[in-house]
Formats: structure tokens, C-alpha cells, sequence
């Protein structure tokens, strides 16, 4: 049915439009209260749906936006796969990166909603499981060659057939994950999605469902309309942008590039990473799933860069076409390891902001400080319980856009933004590690007439019990990576650093992708790099300089050397005569 078939009422539409998205995060706000893991409870890295029959995304709680637009990829392999065979009360997991996943870590319950007979929707819990097998606890392991040492396969299959529990099933994924609270987790996930169920039924049953769809699809329509409307207003043409990825976890000094040719054509606009350099042969590869996330991340970016509220739903990205080849590093061969690939999306922005600079240059952001963290697990040895903790306190800056510095301690661009920090001391009640100090990163952030955001310095010491980590990032200073670009004279992002501090006395620069024991009283230290500027940095506004150097962020050095401000020594109050001098003999001497 199309819109046109029924009568269209816009305020239904907006009612029932916004109804879905409350749906959609109770689904979510449900899984997290109920979950056991950090990772779903205090981080949020996770994602709840709703889809039509045809799996058309309807609304969703986007937590973790590069699990979000990875959502969809899954549920439309799982209609073809079961055909006739879904039926009423099923439920169907799935984390196969072969078979539409974007991360086996990234597992998705998907449940079928039926009414008066007929399929009619789909609700949808996705997140990143603490476990799910492989030679490794929690996944990530540079050592990786193929995906069966990451993790157990799991391509569509029932775990509830009918409303019926599969035992043999449920025991067969139980049986190759190592902590049991990760079926609990399974089980709040299934819980969020009988959620969705209920609710959608009960609209379904107020409104019935010849007014349900024709309007879905009216909302669904007029966000294409919308975002159509959008591109048009952009330039036509072809551009191009590239970016760099350092180490693929076997050689540290290994250089990958991805290369994005973006072509935009009236209303539509299509992303050709086919230049992009051959799949790696360890764990730095990225399944097809997960990059059409991270572009839709950036693509969104630039969208609302516009002032323009779109709701998320199928028709935002339908003038929108990717193209990754085959046996590249965005879309490698069976069987290769991919469990790094959701922390490739900084590069897939960097490549998609440097194309469309010139063309866009009130909508691109400088270059970001690139994403690092860390993976750690273990056994407690209070509880002798298995742990593993994602780091994703520590943030990156983001890069300046026209009108607006960078975000402090944004943090991975494959998350929006969206996922949280885990709270400093339920990171202690939950795991052996115990928090130094985490603050704002001074003199981080890349100059410009908009700076960039400030990244995070952080330690915190380890007590884990045959503890192991594995860092996950890009940019650090030790390899030798570049910094993300600053544009139109602003200075470029800076760059990371990660020191391990062992009870011995001794020091280790860790790598960017490497994995190494953590002795019990390890200290890691991290220095998180911020993002770029934009812009000449002596058109910033002077006393914006000022509160930052009172503030403790900016030190008097920096803000002479990128900004041309001084301030009277001893008291950080602005010279205005020699803040004058100075300016002035900088732009004379062509600094601008």
C-alpha cells in the first residue's frame, strides 16, 4: 500500500512517528536497566529498532549509531533465509559478519510481530555481547587470522521456535561463550524486544493496520523528500578524499589507505570506495555492513550541519548509494578477521569530510582525533569472576566547524557521539581497575578561528589476575601516524600516546593494535589526542583565548605561538597592546 491509497492524516502521521521513536528507546532504556554487562548498562553500546515487514527501519534508539545503521543489513538476510518460515513467536539471533553482521561482537535478537495473522513488523535488539567465543575473551586479539578465531558463527537461527525455547540451541551458543552473564543479556535483549511487540500491537490494534502502514509510509516518504531536498541544495560534481590507516595489528609499521570517490548528482549522492587498498591479513578489516554505517554517520553529520530534522527512518538514506569492492579492506573475503572494523569509521569520516571541504565548507568538520582505546580482561581476584572492560572513557576531540569549536572529549565518531563513558566508580565496583585521574587533555586541541575539541588524558591501574589488553585506535604518536587535517588555516588534530607503567619499574609505548599481559599493579596512562581547527587561527576571538588559558586548558605558550594572544605575566589577564603587536606582525609576516 502507498500513501496515496488511504487518507493521510500529517497529524497521525507525527503521532504515530513519535510514538515509535518512544517505543524504540523505552526498548532500549528496558535492555539497559535489565542487563548485566557494563558494556549494555553503563556504556549503552547498543541499538533498538523497529522494522516494517519488508524490514524497512521504522524508528530506532540509536545508542551506538555504527551498530544502529548495522542493524537493517542482518534482518534482510533473515527474511530471505526463512521465507515462509517465520511464524508468530519466534526469535532469531544473529552475529555472522558473512551473512549482513558488521561485528560478530555486535549481536542482534530480531522478533517477528504478527497481527490478526500476518506479519506486519519486526522488533530488533542489537549490542556488543562481553563474549561470544573465539580464542580470545571478548574478541579482540591482533593475532586473529580468520573469523573462527574471533568468534562463534552464528548465522540465523531460532533460540525460540513458536514461543517455544530451543534448549539445544540456547545450550549450543551457551556452550562457547565464556561468562554466563552474557545469556543473561541475551535474555534482556529478547525482553526489549517483546517490549516493541506489545506496543506495536497495541497500535495495530487501535488504529489497524491498513491506517498503520499507509501512514508509516507517508513518514517514511516525507524523510526522503526532506533529505532529497537537501542534497539538491549541494553542489553537483565528483570529489575525492583519502585518509590513512597505521598498523593492521601484524606489522606496526604497515600503511593502509582508503580512498572514497563521492559523486553528487541532483538528489542523490553515491560513496566508491573501490580505490581503497586490498584487505588486511590480520583483524583490521571492515565488513561492508559496518562501513555503509560509518558513512551514513558522516553522511547525517553533513545533513544536520543544515539546521534539518529528518527523522531516522528508511527514506533518509534512500538517495543514498556505497560501492565497496570485494577483497578490499572495507569488504574483505571469507574468511577474514574483521573484529576491528567498527573502529575504522574514523577514517571513513576523515575520507568523506577531506572530499567535500571545498564543496561543502559550511558542513565539513576539520580532521578528528582519532579513536583509541582499550579491551581489557581478566579474573578478579577478589571474586575470581571473568571480566572484560572496554575503556570508552577515554575520548578523542572532534574536528572545528564553520561557527563552533570541536566538542570536548567527543570520543569515537562511530558512536555519534552517543554511547557513554562508564562511570569512574562503577568501573571500579564492576572490574579490578581502579581510576588515577581522567580529566581534559591541555593545549590538545587544534587551533583555528573554531578550535577543535580537547581530547582526555587518563590512568588507571589494573589488578587483574592473568590480565591481557589489547589497544584499538589509530593515531598515536609512537607509529608515526598522521594527524587529522586542519582546513581553510586552521591547525591540524594532535595525536595519541599510550604508556604502560609495570610493577617492575619498566615502561612500554603500546601500540595502536596490539595486545600485551598486564601484570597485577599495571598503570596504563593515555594521552587522547583532540580534533582540528578551522579557519585562521588569529581570527579567533580574543577573550575566548583568554578564559581558556584561565580556565587551565590553553597555556600561555600555546596561545601565543597559534593565536597570537598574550596575556600580563602573573595574571593571565590580556595585554591588549602587545596581543595587538603581536597579531599584527603575524599577518604581516603572512602566517594567514
Amino acid at each position: 500500500m502507498t500513501a496515496t491509497d488511504h487518507a493521510i492524516d500529517p497529524i497521525l502521521a507525527s503521532v504515530l512517528q513519535r510514538r515509535l521513536d518512544a517505543i524504540s528507546k523505552e526498548m532500549a532504556t528496558l535492555l539497559m536497566r535489565s542487563s548485566r554487562s557494563p558494556i549494555f548498562n553503563e556504556i549503552g553500546d547498543l541499538v533498538t529498532v523497529l522494522f516494517d515487514a519488508r524490514g524497512r527501519t521504522l524508528a530506532q534508539a540509536e545508542y551506538a549509531a555504527i551498530i544502529a545503521f548495522g542493524a537493517r543489513p542482518p534482518l534482510d538476510y533473515i527474511i530471505e533465509y526463512f521465507g515462509d518460515e517465520i511464524c508468530d513467536g519466534d526469535v532469531i539471533v544473529h552475529n555472522d559478519v558473512f551473512t549482513g553482521g558488521n561485528q560478530n561482537a555486535d549481536t542482534g535478537i530480531y522478533v517477528p510481530i504478527f497481527h490478526e495473522g500476518e506479519l506486519v513488523a519486526w522488533a530488533a535488539a542489537k549490542g556488543h555481547l562481553a563474549d561470544t567465543g573465539g580464542m580470545t575473551a571478548g574478541g579482540y586479539n591482533p593475532a586473529a587470522r580468520e573469523v573462527w578465531q574471533e568468534s562463534l558463527r552464528i548465522p540465523p537461527v531460532k533460540i525460540y521456535d513458536r514461543g517455544v525455547l530451543r534448549k539445544d540451541v540456547w545450550d549450543l551458543i551457551s556452550a562457547n561463550i565464556r561468562f554466563g552473564f552474557v545469556m543473561e543479556d541475551v535474555k534482556a535483549m529478547v525482553g526489549a524486544c517483546e517490549i516493541g511487540r506489545r506496543h506495536l500491537s497495541a497500535l495495530l490494534d487501535r488504529y489497524g493496520r491498513p491506517t498503520f502502514d499507509a501512514h508509516m509510509q507517508y513518514v517514511i516518504d516525507s524523510s526522503e523528500r526532506q533529505v532529497r531536498a537537501e542534497i539538491a541544495r549541494w553542489p553537483d560534481g565528483t570529489y575525492r578524499g583519502e585518509s590513512e590507516m597505521v598498523s593492521d595489528g601484524i606489522d606496526p609499521s604497515r600503511r593502509y589507505r582508503i580512498a572514497c570517490e563521492i559523486t553528487i548528482a541532483g538528489e542523490e549522492i553515491s560513496f566508491d570506495f573501490s580505490e581503497t587498498d586490498d584487505q588486511a591479513p590480520g583483524f583490521t578489516n571492515m565488513p561492508p555492513a559496518s562501513a555503509a554505517g560509518a558513512v551514513r554517520i558522516a553522511f547525517l553529520m553533513l545533513v544536520a550541519a543544515g539546521d534539518v530534522i529528518i527523522p531516522t527512518n528508511e527514506g533518509l538514506f534512500a538517495p543514498i548509494r556505497t560501492v565497496f569492492r570485494e577483497g578490499s579492506l572495507l569488504n574483505p573475503r571469507f574468511p577474514a578477521a574483521t573484529i576491528f572494523g567498527n573502529q575504522m569509521s574514523d577514517e571513513i569520516m576523515e575520507c568523506i569530510m577531506s572530499a567535500l571541504a571545498d564543496a561543502l565548507p559550511d558542513r565539513v568538520t576539520a580532521g578528528w582525533g582519532k579513536y583509541v582505546s582499550t579491551a581489557l580482561h581478566g579474573r578478579d581476584p577478589v571474586t575470581d569472576d571473568p571480566y572484560v572492560t572496554l575503556t570508552v572513557f577515554q575520548r578523542n576531540g572532534p574536528g572545528a566547524m564553520q561557527g563552533t569549536h570541536g566538542w570536548d572529549a567527543f570520543g569515537f565518531s562511530g558512536t555519534a557521539g552517543q554511547m557513554r563513558s562508564t562511570d569512574p566508580e562503577m568501573l571500579e565496583i564492576t572490574s579490578p581497575h581502579f581510576m588515577e585521574y581522567h580529566e581534559l587533555l591541555p593545549d590538545s586541541a587544534g587551533a583555528g578561528t573554531w578550535r577543535g575539541g580537547y581530547g582526555t588524558r587518563s590512568a588507571w591501574r589494573t589488578e587483574g589476575v592473568g590480565a591481557h589488553g589489547v589497544s584499538m585506535g589509530e593515531g598515536l604518536e609512537a607509529e608515526g601516524a598522521l594527524p587529522g587535517r586542519g582546513i581553510f588555516g586552521g591547525r591540524d588534530a594532535s595525536l595519541s600516546r599510550m604508556v604502560l607503567e609495570f610493577p617492575d619499574g619498566s615502561t612500554k609505548e603500546w601500540g595502536s593494535k596490539e595486545m600485551v599481559s598486564l601484570p597485577p599493579g599495571t598503570v596504563i596512562r593515555s594521552w587522547c589526542g583532540g580534533g582540528a581547527g578551522y579557519g585562521d587561527p588569529l581570527e579567533r576571538d580574543v577573550d575566548d583565548v583568554v578564559a581558556e588559558i584561565q580556565s587551565g586548558l590553553l597555556s600561555v605558550e600555546k596561545a601565543r605561538e597559534d593565536y597570537g594572544v598574550i596575556v600580563a605575566p602573573g595574571t593571565q589577564e590580556l595585554d591588549e597592546r602587545a596581543t595587538l603587536a603581536f597579531r599584527s606582525g603575524a599577518y604581516l609576516k603572512g602566517s594567514k
